[in-house]
């Protein structure tokens, strides 16, 4: 039998020393992985091999691209099945991790990414009263952010008058993207999409920052 575990439990194994596995093949595997992961691609996963390259008495994390890819299940009953004795299933993967912020190693540098290349936006407290809001930053908006910096809307503060609280006032769906999407990537959406500015959010919505078309230096 295996656990299926999400992005902070699979943190936890990997800090405490957890033997990783990406089934991938080598290709996805040479771009990006988890920090010290293993590659066996699932085709290639044989007990011999598995037995060669990881330590059956020791705590596996299996993972593969995403929730909606089904290989990392596979590949964690493959090695629940040849006897490994603590078999993790991280369900969310490398797009999740890397949404996440979290370390990886690879050939796609980090430069090119947007969590790197995201400037520090203005921000306000939902309580904060129009007349007491900060000018823009970046974007020419302020964002609306809660305690944990969790993005609740945007807005322009040049455009506002009378009273209320910033968060009364602000839109509450301000365009985002994931710290790991590359600049090429997202200036080709930004362009398609006619914006000029985006939210740079993990996961769970915690604000890293904003990248506007201009910063990607990418011809359009």
């Amino acid at each position: 039998m295996f656990t299926a575990i999400d992005t902070a439990t699979a943190r936890r194994h990997q800090e405490a020393g957890a033997q990783l596995l990406e089934v991938l093949p080598a290709d996805n595997y040479r771009q990006e992985h988890l920090p010290g992961a293993v590659n066996i691609p699932l085709p290639e996963l044989t007990r011999e091999k598995a037995e060669a390259q990881l330590d059956p008495e020791r705590p596996v994390v299996v993972y593969c691209f995403d929730t909606e890819c089904d290989l990392s299940s596979r590949g964690a009953a493959m090695l629940s099945a040849y006897g490994f004795a603590e078999v993790y299933d991280y369900t969310g993967s490398k797009v999740a991790w890397l949404a996440m912020q979290l370390p990886y190693e690879g050939t796609v540098p980090l430069a090119v990414r947007a969590g790197t290349l995201a400037r520090p936006a203005t921000t306000c407290p939902p309580d904060t009263s129009i007349g007491d809001l900060p000018d823009p930053g970046p974007g020419g908006v302020v964002l609306v952010v809660d305690e944990d910096d969790r993005v609740l809307g945007s807005l322009r503060p040049g455009a506002l008058s009378g009273e209320g609280t910033a968060l009364d006032v602000a839109f509450p769906a301000p365009g985002s993207v994931r710290p790991s999407i590359q600049a090429d990537e997202l200036a080709q959406s930004m362009e398609q999409s006619g914006e000029s500015h985006v939210v740079v959010s993990t996961l769970d919505g915690v604000l890293i920052g904003i990248v506007e078309r201009d910063d990607l230096h990418v011809d359009r």
